[in-house]
């Protein structure tokens, strides 16, 4: 007969979506260093990340997406070790396991709304660019209000258009982590509300992890955790938990 488990068994926890140890990252030439002893974010958690302008929220979002590497320390995505990857196999972990909303959007001028909300499907030869996905990308462009222009191209679109857009293409292929740097940024409050509203509703729909750079503290109630990038760095990895009013 086979031993029953223990009733003090406790359940293995499920490995965080990221992990940053001992990372240390400057720019060549220049005087900012970003330095954190450790850095985790779990499967399914919403985490909002504050700081002043130019404290490196940017630089560790970018780090955490392998965007960036670091000078020094690990950095892990989906279990997987970034800094033993080559760019281009880093480039393809991204594509496949990441949504990253930009701050300046990066979106194809060349490429309508459309074409570039789809572009994921054009990155991985993975995913099915179907008439399935062509629904999805319409339906993720009517909940923020976009879909009247989908067949403009970026120079056609205000900034908040192109905010708009640059979201809806980070959750097309429906990714494990969702990183959105300042995505209401460029947005009205109605319109703000209705980004955030569907961030989080895709992201707790399949379970994913998200992750937002904002300067506005009207919407950290929306998060589980808010991180102090000043507070981590300052505090050795020890990340401090504001607690919103």
């Amino acid at each position: 007969m086979s031993a029953s488990p223990r009733a003090t068994d406790a359940p293995i926890a499920a490995p965080p979506i990221a992990a940053l140890r001992g990372v240390r990252f400057a720019y060549p030439g220049g005087s900012f260093a970003l330095e954190l002893a450790a850095l985790e974010l779990a499967r399914g958690e919403r985490v909002a990340l504050i700081g002043p302008s130019g404290s490196g929220k940017t630089t560790l979002a970018e780090l955490i997406a392998g965007i960036r590497s670091p000078q020094a320390g690990t950095v892990q995505l989906c279990g997987v070790e970034l800094t033993a990857l080559g760019e281009a196999e880093r480039r393809a972990l991204r594509i496949a396991k990441v949504g990253f909303v930009f701050q300046r959007f990066e979106l194809f001028e060349y490429l309508s709304a459309l074409d570039n909300i789809l572009l994921p499907y054009h990155l991985n030869r993975a995913l099915a660019l179907d008439r399935a996905a062509r629904e999805r990308a319409r339906e993720l462009a009517a909940a923020v209000g976009v879909e009247q222009l989908l067949s403009r191209i970026p120079s056609r679109l205000s900034q908040g258009e192109r905010q708009r857009v640059a979201l809806c293409r980070a959750l097309i292929a429906e990714p494990e982590l969702v990183i959105a740097d300042e995505p209401t940024g460029n947005l009205d409050p109605s319109s703000s509300a209705r980004a955030l509203d569907l961030l989080i509703e895709q992201v707790e729909r399949r379970g994913a992890t998200l992750l937002v750079i904002t300067h506005d503290h009207g919407l950290l109630g929306r998060f589980e955790r808010v991180i102090d990038l000043r507070a981590l760095v300052a505090g050795e990895g020890r990340p401090a938990v504001v607690t919103p009013r």
